[in-house]
């Protein structure tokens, strides 16, 4: 059945379409979906069923011989060993009727959906309050690919909010954060990704932070997608590069001698 060009007031009116075998299978797909949050609402958008938190999260649509699911594109790249058996495009997954619906996977991608979700949720707030994100760092964000600037945004807000009192500007070229002149972490665009490094970060003994300076005591980590960012993590690394710095300030005054501050 074509249901494409129809209209329903919600899900059980679209489910109601099918036979009893296939609506079984839906309110499984249902069930499970809603189950991974209390935040889940239900809606119809684009003729489809759709569960949506902030945005859409997921829809899905009966076809003549499987489910299309579609969860937008990211997950289907991070769950690409999961889903080798089925078919796949670019935003969609087939899932064939005669068929076990595989739902515990579906209830992780969901779970992926509703983090990337959550993830916005909080970038958006920080935008629309008073951030000491300059105006300058996020021209140097925007001015990045969608992909980078995804994770450039997701950094600058969580530094700002743990750093809360730092003083953020483009020094060298990219964002960086200080304290008291000190120049304490920063991020940038290098051809391994983007370079998130901590100025005295060598001293944390954080063994992700595992791209060593030689000379200095500075120590990196790079990303290439925002959800390789761990918000506990990258709070936990903050919070000691307040505890734990290294005298860069006057390291010139110094003539390259670096000494510990705390």
């Amino acid at each position: 059945m074509n249901s494409s060009k129809l209209k329903f007031k919600d899900i059980d009116g679209y489910h109601a379409l099918f036979p009893v075998h296939i609506q079984i299978i839906l309110e499984q797909l249902r069930k499970t979906i809603k189950k991974v949050s209390p935040n889940i609402t239900e809606t119809i958008s684009y003729g489809m069923p759709a569960f949506r938190q902030n945005k859409v999260l997921v829809y899905y649509a009966v076809h003549k011989e499987h489910i299309g699911f579609y969860p937008t594109p990211n997950p289907i790249k991070y769950f690409k060993k999961d889903l080798a058996k089925y078919n796949t495009s670019k935003g969609a997954i087939q899932f064939p009727l005669n068929k076990r619906v595989p739902l515990n996977l579906i209830s992780r991608i969901v779970m992926f959906r509703l983090k990337e979700d959550n993830s916005q949720i909080k970038v958006n707030t920080l935008a629309k309050s008073k951030s000491s994100v300059k105006s300058e760092t996020k021209i140097y964000n925007n001015n990045l690919t969608i992909g980078d600037k995804a994770i450039c945004n997701k950094l600058a807000g969580e530094i700002s909010k743990y750093l809360s009192n730092s003083e953020n500007k483009i020094w060298h070229g990219h964002p960086v954060w200080f304290i008291n002149g000190n120049p304490i972490v920063g991020y940038s665009k290098q051809k391994p990704g983007i370079r998130l490094m901590f100025w005295s970060g060598k001293s944390f003994n954080e063994e992700k932070l595992g791209v060593r300076g030689e000379k200095f005591k500075d120590a990196s980590i790079f990303y290439n997608d925002e959800y390789e960012i761990n918000s506990a993590e990258l709070k936990r690394w903050l919070k000691k590069s307040e505890k734990i710095q290294w005298d860069y300030k006057n390291l010139i005054k110094r003539k390259g001698k670096l000494v510990k501050l705390k």
